[in-house]
């Protein structure tokens, strides 16, 4: 049974799965720009531009909920959302070689949120909802791509000192 045509959420349910999960992804990048700050202050950069772009979407989401009276949905504010897990014995980034395997980890999970975004465009019955999940997976698209290619022109010249 493919789940994609079988389940759709209701306009509050997708809110405020659609809201918590860019938020729990905004913390993340905000503690990912910390981590690299003292040894790769550029890649510190990068993590919070894209930090930013998840705030830029959680507002167009809280713009949406107004517009359909929802605003109860996403009451929470960003900084409310549990963080997710520290699981790194140190959590400044101290060596390449934890940087590389930190920002692999990132990739994934920006891989798992584009397709988060795509399964809630896919299941989506609301049409004030439509257009900004649509952007969302373009963005989400762009934010993997962006993340990928930062990842391979900082790998490579890490590889050849190593070697």
């Amino acid at each position: 049974m493919d789940m994609t045509h079988t389940l759709l959420l209701l306009p509050h349910e997708q809110l405020t799965l659609a809201y918590e999960h860019e938020a729990a992804e905004l913390q993340r990048y905000r503690r990912l720009t910390l981590r690299f700050l003292p040894k790769a202050p550029q890649t510190s950069r990068l993590l919070a531009t894209l930090g930013l772009q998840c705030e830029k979407r959680l507002g167009q989401l809280h713009q949406v909920a107004v517009c359909l009276e929802l605003e109860a949905c996403i009451i929470r504010a960003p900084g409310n959302v549990a963080p997710f897990p520290i699981a790194e014995p140190h959590f400044f980034i101290v060596d390449e070689i934890t940087g590389e395997q930190v920002i692999e980890h990132a990739i994934r999970a920006a891989m798992e949120s584009k397709h988060f975004f795509e399964w809630m465009l896919n299941t989506n019955a609301t049409p004030e909802l439509h257009r900004p999940l649509h952007n969302f997976v373009s963005e989400k698209v762009g934010e993997c791509r962006i993340l990928l290619e930062f990842w391979e022109q900082h790998r490579a010249p890490a590889v050849a000192q190593r070697a």
